[in-house]
C-alpha cells in the first residue's frame, strides 16, 4: 500500500526553507515527493496532515534510554529548590518502603538551592530504614546513605577506585561518590532484573515517541548487570515491535566481551550497534571534568582523566582491531585536547568518523585540531541553561568564551549532532532546539549565555535530523525527507521555524512516524 502524506506544510531539511506538498511512501521507504496532483494517481490510501506541520523524524543523538526510564519510574527531583525539600521528598518515600528495598531519588541540582550545598551523610541516615542514593542530574555524582556504603562495602578505610573518587573529610566517608567509584553501588543493585529492565525501556521509549523522536542514540549496555540481560531488552521491546530505532554505543568494559560473543551480530534498522564508547573525563557538576588549568573555585582542583594517554590509546587500538569507531565522554578542555591526540595517533579506517561527546570546553587551537580530523561533534544544546552561571563561576570569564559551543564547530564544517543527554536533560527536541537558537533558559529575556554561539532555527533543527543521521553514516537514507530516504516523520502542530521563538518549547507532538507507521497519535 503506497500512503500518500499531504495537507500540512512539509519541510525536507534537504535545504532552508524547501518543502514539498505531497510525500508518497510505500513499505517504509519514501518513494517520491512534490505535487499532489502528479503523486496522487500512485497512491492507494491518502494520510491527512490537517494543518499540522511534517518535519524528517527527530532522533536524539545522545541520550542514556534505560536511565531515562529509570527516571520515570522512580523519584524524580529535578525541580527540587532546596535542600529541606529534598529531604522532606525523600522521608516521604522512605516511610512507604520496607527496610529492604531501594529509594533511588535522580537529577539533584544543588546549584538551584540558596545555599547549594549537599545533605549530610548524618542528614541522609535519619530519613528512614532502607537503602538511598541521590544521582545529581550530571550522572557523575552521587549520594548514598550509610545503608547503600554498607552494602557495596565502601568504608572509611576503602580506597578511590581508578577514575573516580570516594570523597572523605577528615578520613570520614561523606556518602558522595564520583565517576567509577558511584558504579561500586550502581552497577550492584539487586533489583536490576530483565523485567526491571523491559520496563524501564518500555517506559521510556513511549515517552521518546510522545515528544516527537523516532529513535535515539543511546549507551547502556554496562550499567545493567551482564551486557546479554540489556541487549536481550532492547530486541524484546524494541527490535520486535519495530516502533523506535536504537543505535547503541558499546561501553569499552563490555566492547570485547559483546564482540567476542557476537550479542551485536543480529542488527536491523530499530536495533544497530555503534562506536565503542570511553569516559575520558568527568563532569562540571562535581568538579571532575579534567581542565588544563584549576577550577576558579577550586585552585586545588584541574578535575581528573578517567584514564591515562597510555591506556586511552590502548582501548582506541582495541576498537580498531575490531574495525570500529570510538565515542567518547570529553568536557574539560584537557580531556578534549588529549582525546584528539589519540585519535591522531590511532585514526579509524577510510570513511568513519569518531565521535566526541559533549565537547564542553574549547579554545581556538581545539577547534582547529577537530576541524582537521575525521570526527563528528554531539552536542547537548541544552547544557547553556541550568547550570551555566555555576560553570562560569567554576572556569571564570577567559574560558566561558569556549563553553558549550556551536556555531564555532559548525563554522568549520563539522558535522554535529543533537541530543538531551537524558536523564540529565528532559529529552524533548524542542527544548534543545530553543536552547541552541536563544542560550537562554525558560521565561528568560537576554542576549543569551555566550550568544556568539547561537544558531539559526534551521541549522538547531538539522542537529536532530541531519547531523543525528551524518554522525552514524547514515545521512544517504535518514534525516531528510527525500526519495529513497527511511519514512520517519515528526509532525508538530506548529511551524517550528515561524512560531513566536518563546512558543517553540510548547508545540506539541501530532504524530510521530517510523518507516510510515504512525506510533504515537496526539489524543
Amino acid at each position: 500500500m503506497a500512503t500518500l502524506w499531504t495537507g500540512g506544510k512539509i519541510y525536507t531539511m534537504v535545504s532552508d526553507g524547501e518543502t514539498v506538498e505531497a510525500v508518497l511512501e510505500h513499505n517504509g521507504k519514501i518513494v517520491a515527493t512534490g505535487e499532489v496532483d502528479r503523486l496522487l494517481p500512485q497512491a492507494t490510501f491518502i494520510q491527512d496532515l490537517k494543518g499540522n506541520v511534517m518535519y524528517p523524524g527527530f532522533v536524539d543523538s545522545h541520550l542514556h534510554i534505560l536511565g531515562y526510564g529509570e527516571k520515570l519510574k522512580h523519584l524524580d527531583v529535578s525541580n527540587v529548590k532546596s535542600k529541606d525539600e529534598l529531604l522532606a521528598l525523600i522521608r516521604a518515600r522512605m516511610e512507604i518502603v520496607h527496610s529492604n528495598e531501594w529509594v533511588i531519588a535522580i537529577g539533584l541540582n544543588e546549584t538551584q538551592f540558596d545555599e547549594p550545598i549537599f545533605p549530610t551523610l548524618a542528614e541522609l541516615d535519619v530519613l528512614g530504614e532502607a537503602h538511598l542514593i541521590i544521582k545529581r542530574s550530571c550522572h557523575h555524582l552521587l549520594l548514598a546513605n550509610s545503608k547503600a556504603l554498607v552494602f557495596a562495602g565502601i568504608t572509611d578505610a576503602t580506597p578511590s577506585p581508578e577514575g573516580g573518587i570516594i570523597e572523605k573529610v577528615d578520613g570520614r566517608v561523606t556518602g558522595v561518590l564520583k565517576d567509577a567509584a558511584l558504579y561500586m553501588i550502581v552497577n550492584h543493585m539487586p533489583h536490576i532484573t530483565p523485567a526491571y529492565i523491559e520496563d524501564a525501556l518500555e517506559k521510556a521509549v513511549m515517552s521518546l515517541q510522545a515528544v516527537g523522536l523516532v529513535g535515539g542514540h543511546s549507551e547502556d549496555l554496562s550499567y545493567y548487570g551482564p551486557p546479554y540481560q540489556p541487549i536481550d531488552a532492547f530486541r524484546k521491546i524494541v527490535e520486535d515491535r519495530q516502533t523506535f530505532k536504537v543505535h547503541l554505543l558499546q561501553h569499552h568494559q563490555v566492547f570485547k566481551e559483546i564482540m567476542n560473543a557476537d550479542l551485536n551480530k543480529n542488527r536491523s534498522p530499530y536495533l544497530e550497534f555503534g562506536a565503542m564508547k570511553i569516559f575520558v573525563d568527568g563532569a562540571f557538576g562535581g568538579r571532575t571534568a579534567a581542565l588544563r588549568e584549576p577550577y576558579c573555585d577550586d585552585p586545588e582542583n584541574s578535575g581528573m582523566l578517567v584514564h591515562s594517554k597510555a591506556q586511552l590509546e590502548e582501548l582506541v587500538q582495541l576498537a580498531r582491531c575490531y574495525d570500529q569507531t570510538v565515542a567518547v565522554h570529553a568536557i574539560g578542555d584537557l580531556a578534549i585536547d588529549l582525546i584528539l591526540d589519540v585519535f591522531a595517533k590511532c585514526p579509524p579506517r577510510e570513511g568513519q568518523l569518531d565521535r566526541v561527546i559533549h565537547c564542553s570546553l574549547v579554545n581556538e587551537q581545539i577547534l582547529a585540531k577537530l576541524a582537521s580530523l575525521p570526527v563528528a561533534i554531539d552536542m547537548q544544546p541544552q547544557f547553556v541553561q541550568g547550570e551555566y552561571t555555576a560553570e562560569m563561576a567554576r572556569l571564570g570569564d577567559k574560558r566561558t568564551k569556549g563553553l558549550h559551543p556551536l556555531k564555532s564547530l559548525l563554522n568549520r564544517g563539522l558535522i554535529v549532532a543533537g541530543g538531551s543527554d537524558a536523564p540529565i536533560e528532559v529529552p524533548n527536541p524542542l527544548y534543545g532546539i530553543y536552547a541552541a537558537v536563544t542560550r537562554r533558559n525558560f521565561g528568560e529575556y537576554h542576549d543569551g549565555y555566550g550568544a556568539q554561539e547561537k544558531i539559526s532555527r534551521f541549522e538547531a533543527v538539522q542537529l536532530y535530523t541531519v547531523g543525528a543521521a551524518a554522525i552514524i553514516g547514515q545521512q544517504h537514507n535518514r534525516g531528510q525527507i527525500a526519495p529513497g530516504f527511511s519514512a520517519d516523520f515528526t509532525v508538530f502542530t506548529d511551524d517550528i521555524f515561524k512560531v513566536e521563538i518563546e512558543k517553540l518549547p510548547n508545540i506539541e507532538v501530532a504524530h510521530t512516524v517510523v518507516d510510515g507507521k504512525i506510533v504515537y497519535e496526539k489524543d
